[in-house]
């Protein structure tokens, strides 16, 4: 038995032991206490509140009315509910908290477990999301929802062929199930097997076409094997299945770049950056879908978005310097790029635009020394470096420097 499951509480003694009557006949049980009763229109009315607050944004609020249902109540679905819109709105660690305390009052519930394990695998503890699913699927070995949620925590784990063939098993123990069947799809398009994801994912939509997760992993997947057209054309499918499907918008706006329908592009991807507005990702693709557009400014403000977001993106702060550099703004693009530096010294783009913008200023030396910092840092097969050594070479001749 796993580590995981050793630590779990054990049962008191006193929750199994039977009645023992004494000599004289008179049984020595205690009387059970009542168990209390649920209020279910409270607990609704609870629900309800929770689920117009996480509507609205708002993110505590939803938490705390939640909370005040599970106190009332301490159903699995509440707390599965609850689960997933913490991790959805950036709060993983406190979804593995939440689901944890399921875990360890209610050891026998295996639905329990694997609620646990999938806010692991939302928090990226996968080692840990491993072991739990461990022990269902060595309690329960036909149960498919053990080894397809023990199969994304390998493949989260990078053990891309375990976790395939657990999501296989879990798909042969129920291939009438749209979930199983979606999950062994999207195992294989992560593993780079898209002819076989291609096949199992359009299995998925076969058996639940609305299904907008399986609809924009088959657009992905077609995308992959250099099916543009019809790549949209599944996109399009699941964005209308599911309109507030950020991930969707996104797939989308790269499908139709493909296609050079660069305006479809930017409206799809401005709809992704609006749906989920702390992802840096999607602020920098739609700050390359307006800049392939020619609009600047609008350009600048969504890098500057995605240089915002926690994390922020890698390329963002970059790109947002080389917009000042092409307006002409060497002052500012300077100022920029050595702020963003002191936050991130290793960021080999950073310096590779620091040196464009000292030698638009015939800021010479200082120009070489960030070219060279930049091929320090940079991946040997790094496309700019042969124009940074060219710089640098002519450089260090306008500036006199040996």
């Amino acid at each position: 038995m796993t580590a995981a499951l050793a630590a779990r509480p054990v049962l008191p003694l006193a929750a199994t032991a039977v009645a023992v009557t004494a000599c004289g006949g008179k049984s020595t049980a205690k009387p059970k206490k009542p168990t209390p009763t649920v209020d279910a229109p409270a607990v609704d009315s609870l629900l309800n509140e929770a689920r117009a607050a996480a509507k609205a944004g708002d993110v505590d609020g939803a938490d705390a009315k939640y909370r005040e249902a599970e106190k009332a109540d301490l159903a699995l679905s509440t707390v599965k509910e609850h689960a997933e819109f913490l991790a959805k709105n950036g709060r993983a660690t406190d979804a593995v908290a939440l689901t944890r305390g399921y875990y360890e009052a209610k050891p026998s519930d295996s639905n329990g477990s694997l609620v646990y394990a999938d806010a692991l695998i939302a928090a990226q503890d996968f080692t840990t999301a491993t072991e739990i699913a461990t022990e269902v699927v060595e309690l329960e070995s036909n149960n498919p929802a053990g080894y397809e949620t023990r199969g994304r925590a390998l493949i989260g784990a990078g053990k891309l062929d375990e976790g395939v063939e657990d999501l296989r098993k879990a798909r042969d123990l129920a291939d009438k199930d749209a979930r199983y069947v979606l999950s062994y799809g999207i195992g294989l398009e992560k593993a780079g097997k898209v002819d076989e994801a291609a096949l199992q994912l359009r299995s998925a939509v076969d058996l639940d076409s609305a299904n907008a997760v399986a609809l924009m992993h088959l657009g992905v997947v077609r995308r992959a094997q250099d099916e543009a057209k019809e790549a949209v054309s599944w996109l399009i499918r699941a964005t209308k299945a599911d309109p507030n499907y950020a991930e969707a918008w996104y797939n989308l706006a790269f499908a139709q770049n493909d296609l050079n329908d660069n305006n479809e592009a930017e409206a799809a991807a401005q709809k992704a950056a609006t749906l989920g507005a702390t992802n840096s990702q999607y602020w920098y693709v739609y700050g390359e879908m307006l800049r392939i557009n020619k609009k600047a400014e609008e350009a600048k403000g969504a890098y500057a978005k995605a240089v915002e977001s926690k994390p922020p993106h890698p390329k963002a702060a970059a790109k947002y310097a080389l917009m000042l550099y092409e307006a002409g703004q060497y002052p500012e693009a300077e100022v920029f790029l050595t702020d963003n530096i002191a936050k991130d010294p290793r960021n080999a783009s950073l310096y590779y635009n620091l040196g464009w913008v000292y030698s638009a200023q015939k800021k010479y030396k200082l120009g070489v020394e960030a070219f060279e910092r930049y091929l320090e840092l940079a991946p040997k097969d790094d496309n700019d470096r042969a124009k940074a050594n060219a710089e640098i070479k002519a450089l260090k001749k306008k500036g006199g420097i040996r």
